[in-house]
């Protein structure tokens, strides 16, 4: 049986289909055959519930065969960055090592992950590849990457695309408002978003720290922005108050107060308030770091995988800001997503439609081969008869082939006077960028550069040169063997182009940068003979990369090296086994000069000082700033502390000459905490934390001194932090108490009023030991509104068992200025329980003025005009209190006991006579407290005391011991 000719080449067709069909449905399976039962490990620095380790995740498991098994275990530094977790992380991996199979690869994602294996590789995965990606330590990835069983990607932001395009949105911006806060990330994030203004010379950076207001404040402050404004969010994780709120809170604080759109640089929060940037695309790492394990485990060698330095990056909007803003679509980058858009039924479906759409083609294509044949047979008859036609229609062909000629001719012309103005368009182009062509023929290795290069490089190079030739000429063996290791994996196919940038030395000797980029031409057979590029002179690029980098290793406001170059350097001389002290210091009461003269003032106040600091130091001296007034000093390579103390000294001394400023003399003193090593401790982390420990024994000790950090400061320390903890507690589970201790009225023996007094229930822990405590944390605040609820509720409870309404005294610390409400909080508390506000007394003392004067004369003001009464208590132990008496709106002065003991003990009464009258002079009641003999009484009587407060009569009581006696009149001594 015979097979037409037309048929047999249908069926050769046919099979080539199938045959394809079945090698591509295969090869899978030959893929998978060879990563059978294939295990590799993911180790995170994070945990699974932050935000971007899903996407992580999601990319690694997309790029790996089914048949590879991934595990993953969490490092959880983003919560717990500290050496015991991260000791146990190893113990805990350690032991699954020693029991489980080995593992074929091993992932690891962020900077704490690759340190982590960095460290242990040897000990834990002798031999195994590691991949690494997410790294924003450049120099770590690039220290990783010459381990030949190491490679990876590193991670870069994207602050300057994300202003570019806010810029684009909102062309009438003259300013960028970056949202920060005072925590160490917060004040990472300003140094980054201050370096970035070098970018943009047409705006101005403004830094707005929330941990500088109230969180309520901060929101007014936001509502206040104008539309000229681009607002990036940063962090803004604690207010000047302590209070830190979440993520999604802070997401929702921004939404209800911001009028404009809120960019944003990290993943979070775009759909819930922010309205976008451009952020990097963490499932595109994960993705690329799992292609690069299954290309280790296809056989390809690590060694021969350079680093990655590229980052993946996406565009993200809230669709809805967008409308909201009245933001043109066609402004939004194309490859865009967009957040709260519906989507078309198109995009929706596409896969299935594509798929249909090969289906359809496939049987087109059949159908079209059958129909080939016939149409065929038919098309010969056709030309047949068309020849006929073709030749009688020949000669008049020739006769317009003339005229078709001189058409061309024309056509010549016209092009050869556009490739003329594409020339002039292209040396415009190379001129302004300070560019050149360039052409590698990769079979003679002959470089042939554009004339304009001679000028870029500063020095005459002929039009073509050998490619080694050229390299010897303008650089050295190490960028040479770069810029080929370059070349060489863009030809392997492991980058997309060529890409980087080498200094060269023109004929003054001086260096230029210069970025290389390139791209192949292939021949017909695939294979790449020429490759073509452009050269371009990015010395000032350079140059503002190193500035940038400055920047990251110094402090922006003092230029002095900052925390962290400071702890690098301590690391590399502890490391030497080099002795030495370490020396941290801030100003006394520096609040008070931001509060009174501004923090612009406050800030050259910090310059003067920091220059003050670089003249005296030395070899032996390394100064940095940590932060805010504080100083940090290394002293190396001394382990006498008597020479210690004279650097001390030195630098104490160095502030006895006042700091002059807009002609004004600023006097300023210092508290310095000191500790050695390694003596006191050979950890950094612990050697800071002991300098911090003896500077805080200083203020607590008088400040403007120095001394040396010693063990049983720890003790301290951690009385401290024990009280803190149960001051905590006790406002959590009910864990405090008032008693009240009765003021007699010296004229009527009847109880005037009680005094509340604050105790712990569960604690025999003194008031002046938890009060201070109580300051210094912040707790004040809320303790103290707990002790006005309690007394006043107190206060209506007595009167609604029939007792009556005496006056209830409250304690108020200076520490609660922080607290800017307490005087609305008072009035609702004296409104919903019906006491009268001139019923309730608020005892301060003489301290409070010294925290802000004018702030405190304006809290003072508010509560006498609310109603309440003010009782100056503790006076005659501080140095100004009878010219206190002359401004201070109070109504009451309380003796001090250490007053009444000294004076009242005396033959001669006249002091105590004077003060009364003074005070009575003044229009003030007096009360004497601490009154516990009658002889006392009695001179206090006759001088004309008002009210007296102590053992005599009482001491603190229980609220149910004071009713006992609310009525009582007590028999007095007579005369």
């Amino acid at each position: 049986m015979k097979i037409k000719k037309s048929h047999k080449t249908f069926l050769l067709i046919g099979g080539i289909i199938v045959t394809t069909l079945i090698f591509m449905l295969d090869f899978p399976l030959v893929s998978q055959a060879l990563n059978e039962n294939r295990r590799v490990l993911f180790i995170s620095s994070y945990s699974e519930s932050f935000p971007t380790v899903p996407q992580q995740i999601k990319g690694i498991q997309s790029a790996l065969d089914k048949n590879v098994s991934l595990e993953i275990e969490y490092m959880d530094t983003k919560r717990l960055d500290t050496p015991e977790n991260k000791q146990l992380f190893y113990k805990n991996l350690a032991y699954k090592l020693t029991n489980l199979p080995p593992y074929d690869a091993v992932l690891v994602g962020d900077d704490n992950a690759l340190q982590f294996m960095m460290d242990y590789h040897t000990e834990l995965f002798p031999g195994i590849p590691v991949v690494f990606f997410g790294i924003n330590d450049l120099e770590r990835g690039r220290k990783a990457a010459e381990n030949p069983y190491f490679t990876g990607m590193i991670e870069k932001f994207s602050m300057v695309e994300t202003i570019e395009i806010a810029k684009k949105f909102n062309p009438q911006a003259t300013k960028v408002v970056g949202i920060v806060d005072s925590t160490l990330t917060g004040q990472g994030d300003q140094g980054q978003f201050l370096a970035t203004q070098n970018a943009f010379s047409d705006l101005e950076f403004k830094v707005l720290n929330v941990s500088d207001y109230s969180f309520e404040e901060f929101g007014q402050t936001l509502e206040s922005l104008d539309n000229d404004v681009i607002l990036l969010f940063l962090s803004m994780n604690q207010d000047d108050t302590g209070i830190f709120m979440s993520l999604n809170d802070q997401y929702r604080f921004l939404k209800e107060h911001t009028a404009v759109p809120v960019y944003r640089t990290s993943i979070g929060g775009i759909g819930e308030g922010i309205f976008g940037g451009k952020l990097i695309d963490y499932e595109a790492f994960g993705r690329t770091s799992g292609n690069l394990v299954m290309e280790i485990l296809n056989g390809k060698s690590v060694e021969t995988m350079s680093l990655i330095e590229e980052t993946p990056y996406y565009y993200i909007f809230d669709y809805d800001l967008v409308k909201k803003f009245n933001i043109p679509v066609s402004l939004i980058p194309q490859n865009a997503v967009l957040i709260n858009k519906e989507v078309s039924p198109f995009e929706k479906y596409r896969e299935i439609f594509i798929g249909i759409g090969v289906i359809m083609i496939f049987l087109l294509i059949v159908s079209v081969i059958l129909i080939v044949d016939n149409i065929k047979r038919r098309a010969i008859q056709r030309e047949l008869r068309a020849s006929y036609e073709k030749l009688k229609t020949t000669n008049e062909d020739l006769a317009k082939t003339e005229d078709k000629l001189r058409d061309q001719y024309e056509v010549i012309e016209k092009s050869l006077m556009e490739v003329g103005i594409l020339n002039q368009k292209y040396a415009i182009a190379t001129e302004i960028t300070n560019s050149a062509v360039w052409e590698l023929d990769l079979e003679t290795k002959d470089v042939q550069l554009a004339e304009n290069f001679s000028l870029i490089a500063n020095r005459l190079i002929n039009k073509k040169e050998n490619i080694d030739d050229l390299l010897n000429l303008l650089t050295d063996t190490e960028h040479k063997n770069q810029l080929k290791s370059e070349i060489n994996a863009y030809l392997e196919g492991r980058k997309q182009e060529i890409n980087i940038q080498i200094p060269i030395e023109d004929e003054h000797h001086e260096i230029k940068w210069i970025l290389i980029r390139g791209r192949g031409l292939s021949r017909g057979d695939g294979n790449i003979n020429r490759i073509y590029g452009i050269l371009m002179d990015t010395t000032k690029m350079k140059e503002q990369e190193d500035y940038i980098e400055y920047l990251a290793t110094h402090d922006y406001l003092t230029m002095l090296p900052n925390r962290m170059s400071f702890l690098e350097k301590l690391a590399s001389v502890m490391a030497a086994d080099k002795p030495g002290a370490v020396l941290l210091f801030d100003i006394d009461n520096f609040k008070g000069i931001n509060d009174t003269q501004g923090h612009v003032y406050g800030d050259e106040i910090l310059k003067k000082i920091a220059g003050r600091l670089s003249r005296i130091s030395n070899e032996k001296m390394f100064v940095s700033r940590l932060g805010g007034d504080e100083f940090l000093i290394l002293i190396e390579n001394v382990s006498s502390k008597q020479e210690i103390a004279e650097i001390a000294q030195l630098i104490k001394t160095a502030f006895d000459e006042s700091f002059i400023l807009d002609g004004k003399a600023n006097f300023i003193n210092i508290s310095m905490g000191i500790t050695c090593f390694p003596d006191d401790s050979n950890d950094i982390n612990q050697i800071i934390m002991n300098a911090d420990t003896a500077m805080y024994h200083v203020k607590h000790s008088g400040k403007n001194n120095y001394i040396f950090y010693q063990n049983k400061m720890k003790d301290v320390m951690n009385t401290k932090i024990e009280i803190e903890a149960i001051l905590r507690e006790a406002l959590k589970t009910d864990g405090f108490k008032l008693l009240y201790q009765p003021q007699v009225d010296l004229c009527s023996a009847e109880i005037y009023g009680f005094e509340a007094l604050l105790r712990l229930k569960d604690h025999n822990i003194r008031p002046d030991q938890f009060i201070p405590v109580a300051e210094d944390t912040g707790l004040i605040i809320n303790i103290g509104r707990w002790v006005a609820k309690t007394a006043i509720e107190q206060f209506a409870r007595w009167r609604e068992k029939g007792l009556g309404e005496k006056t209830i005294a409250i304690n108020y610390s200076s520490k609660q200025l922080r607290d800017k409400d307490f005087i609305i909080y008072l009035t609702q508390l004296t409104k919903a329980n019906k006491v009268k506000p001139e019923l309730i007394e608020i005892e301060i003392t003489e301290s409070i003025l010294l925290e802000n004067n004018n702030e405190t004369m304006t809290f003072l003001a508010e509560l006498k005009e609310v109603g309440f009464k003010i009782t100056l208590d503790d006076f005659g132990t501080g140095y100004s209190s009878l010219n206190y008496l002359t401004y201070i709106p109070v109504d009451k002065v309380k003796l001090d006991k250490s007053i009444n003991d000294k004076f009242l003990n005396l033959k001669n009464n006249r002091v105590m006579d004077s003060l009364i009258l003074l005070a009575h002079s003044l229009n003030l009641k007096i009360t004497a407290e601490g009154i516990e003999e009658w002889e006392q009484y009695l001179q206090l009587k006759r001088a004309g005391c008002d009210y007296i407060q102590g053992y005599l009569f009482s001491k603190p009581l229980e609220s149910t011991e004071a009713e006992e006696i609310f009525n009582h009149i007590f028999a007095m001594a007579e005369d």
